[in-house]
């Protein structure tokens, strides 16, 4: 079931749950980027950005300089974890003004390896029965696995398969995704760091999910 706080307790409990998990991210080292919320009243997404005019999950933050994107574009070719926030302190004075989505910018401190959650559940056995399994976020009917970083995002033959890597992004539960449903831990980070399995590890696990007659 969606969540929409649109005021109240409710609404208090996801912004302090929201402020939680950002600032747990910045202490264990991580960049963090305040994402766009969503609007129930607007059905969309919307940040405090002058003239911008995305509707859905995007950062909330623009390069010193860029103009406004045109519809449906982003500002950002890379860069993005420049523009984070990293102590702790300036984190929650940020989030304290808007209910941000808790976005963390790929390349520098994790990648994600995106795919459907069929897919993400047989490959995340395979990882946990090897004790690598890192963090895994369930968003809608995507499942997103963090890695190590290991270089550029790419596509991955088929279609159904994305590697977030310099240049994207991936949004912290219990930050609302598309539609307003919120993202779900379904293993949560471990140790003060956030342990992460090496991306060519998953990769490799990966191929041997998605074709067992020739995988490991």
């Amino acid at each position: 079931m969606a969540i929409r706080p649109g005021g109240g307790v409710a609404a208090l409990r996801y912004r302090r749950a929201l402020v939680r998990t950002a600032v747990s991210a910045a202490v264990a080292g991580w960049p963090i980027v305040p994402g766009a919320w969503w609007s129930g009243a607007d059905r969309r997404f919307v940040c405090d950005l002058t003239g911008c005019g995305r509707t859905g999950p995007h950062p909330a933050l623009r390069p010193p300089g860029a103009g406004v994107p045109a519809y449906g574009e982003s500002p950002y070719v890379d860069g993005l974890a420049d523009l984070a926030l990293r102590h702790p302190e300036a984190v929650a004075a940020r989030w304290r003004r808007r209910p941000y989505a808790v976005l963390v910018p790929t390349g520098e401190a994790c990648d994600v390896v995106d795919v459907p959650a069929a897919t993400g559940r047989r490959l995340a056995t395979r990882l946990d029965s090897r004790s690598n399994l890192g963090p895994v976020i369930a968003a809608g009917a995507r499942w997103f696995l963090l890695t190590a970083p290991g270089g550029p995002g790419q596509v991955v033959p088929d279609g159904d398969v994305l590697v977030h890597g310099e240049g994207s992004w991936i949004m912290l539960p219990p930050s609302l995704g598309p539609g307003g449903e919120p993202a779900t831990w379904l293993a949560r980070p471990r140790g003060s760091g956030w342990t992460l399995p090496r991306r060519d590890d998953v990769l490799t696990l990966l191929d041997g999910v998605r074709h067992p007659a020739v995988g490991v």
